[in-house]
């Protein structure tokens, strides 16, 4: 029995679109700006751009993953292989796309599967502890697109390689009434004074360290060697 929730073909024929396109070409810019503020010589970049990419073990000092595992069915696994391929120390760094992206067209059209897998700042968290990646952080940034008209949003969402991807989604074509529909709503619900209509992304940043003996650890609960209750109650009695 097939239990896939996405198409992943399809996810990944889609988004090979993208590659040259304005918005994606800023997600790598903001990705690999990230990648300079990060303290620690990181002269072997390995930047994956493929699901399937072959790496030796421990070989470099930074994995690179921009905006590729939303064309995941398996992210865990995939980033596991990534840290397999760090040094100790080595540092993951990865992108993806949050929950609040299109969130004007979830609110235009109730029953809206027309996006990639989306995924919020907990499970990102999570997901990389489970991992046991080393000082791990996820923050974002938000993005909003506006264009002029709903069509050139639309055309501009394809080039993006954007779609329904759910293997259980409704297959043929959107019928035009309902189509219209949503249109009519998106644009009355979000049109702004200057009449351009707005599109907001959420770009998570998951970044962690492979595990090694160097990095700083928390101490043990109970292992302190002075009491917080008398230097509390000393700076109370002066």
């Amino acid at each position: 029995m097939d239990q896939k929730l996405f198409d992943a073909e399809q996810i990944a024929r889609r988004l090979g679109k993208m590659r040259d396109t304005p918005v994606r070409a800023e997600f790598t810019r903001r990705l690999e700006e990230r990648l300079g503020e990060v303290k620690g010589d990181y002269t072997r970049v390995l930047r994956v751009t493929r699901e399937d990419f072959v790496a030796e073990a421990e070989a470099y000092d930074a994995v690179v993953v921009d905006m590729l595992l939303p064309t995941m069915e398996d992210v865990p696994v995939f980033l596991y292989r990534c840290l397999q391929a760090l040094r100790p120390d080595g540092l993951l760094l990865a992108t993806t796309l949050g929950v609040e992206s299109f969130r004007e067209f979830r609110a235009a059209w109730n029953e809206l599967g027309h996006v990639v897998p989306l995924t919020d700042v907990q499970e990102a968290g999570a997901l990389l502890q489970k991992l046991k990646v080393a000082l791990p952080v996820v923050d974002r940034d938000v993005m909003t697109l506006t264009f002029s008209g709903f069509d050139r949003m639309y055309e501009s969402l394809r080039d993006h390689g954007v779609g329904n991807f759910a293997v259980k989604r409704r297959k043929g074509l959107t019928g035009k009434e309902r189509f219209f529909a949503m249109q009519d709503m998106y644009e009355r619900m979000f049109r702004r004074p200057d009449g351009r209509l707005p599109l907001t992304l959420e770009i998570l940043y998951l970044h962690g360290f492979k595990p090694a003996p160097s990095q700083p650890t928390a101490a043990k609960r109970g292992s302190g060697k002075v009491s917080l209750v008398r230097i509390v109650g000393e700076a109370a009695n002066k």
